[in-house]
């Protein structure tokens, strides 16, 4: 878009002083994304299963990069077919849907000047660090849930009540509502892959069933 001074202003283009802290921002949600984290842990794409993850961030960069305008849909679809492409496998967790959103929205906010989510999500990070617990977190960075050593699962609004009438089956989310789509903070431990028919290792999900 062109003023009436002679500037040009650039449309959802991120400017490239700002692009390190994008950068860093997409390597904490790719940090979050416990298909890809069990794809390199256990190979599935093969002994490279790192370098391709890393060429994946690298892809996902330069789309962002390159396009003027940025669609959730579409990245979501780039990513799911990346991950059947180079790692064989089909996420059905809903994970790249997720991914995208929070990716979409982190570059959104840096064009628009507010590193408000980036700054979340490095509190995340911090917090997951040293966290006692395992939290299980949305990406807007709301506790859905968390884990004692126990094993014992709690809801993060149950608080001290639970201590008081030993009520622990508090609706997470606060109203009544069902709890968000939430990714773990840490990646869970590895799991037995299922092949299908066609050789493909499925990520199975609690919220979707069967392949697509």
């Amino acid at each position: 878009m062109q003023l009436r001074n002679g500037h040009i202003v650039g449309q959802n283009i991120l400017p490239v002083q700002a692009r390190p802290a994008f950068e860093e921002g997409v390597r904490l949600i790719f940090a979050k994304w416990t298909a890809l984290a069990l794809a390199v842990e256990n190979q599935w794409g093969g002994g490279n299963s790192k370098e391709k993850a890393e060429l994946l961030f690298q892809d996902c960069l330069d789309w962002f990069y390159k396009k003027r305008e940025h669609w959730a849909d579409e990245l979501e679809e780039e990513l799911d077919d990346a991950l059947l492409q180079d790692f064989n496998v089909e996420a059905e967790d809903g994970s790249p849907k997720l991914i995208s959103e929070g990716l979409v929205k982190l570059y959104q906010e840096l064009v628009a000047g507010s590193t408000a989510y980036l700054d979340h999500l490095r509190a995340l990070a911090a917090a997951g660090a040293k966290a006692c617990k395992r939290q299980v977190v949305d990406l807007d960075g709301t506790v859905v849930a968390e884990e004692d050593a126990d094993g014992m699962e709690t809801s993060s609004d149950e608080g001290d009540e639970e201590d008081e009438d030993g009520d622990g089956d508090t609706e997470m989310g606060g109203g009544g509502g069902e709890a968000p789509q939430a990714v773990p903070l840490e990646p869970p431990a590895p799991r037995v892959p299922i092949v299908d028919e066609d050789g493909f290792t499925m990520v199975q999900g609690k919220g979707r069933k069967g392949r697509r």
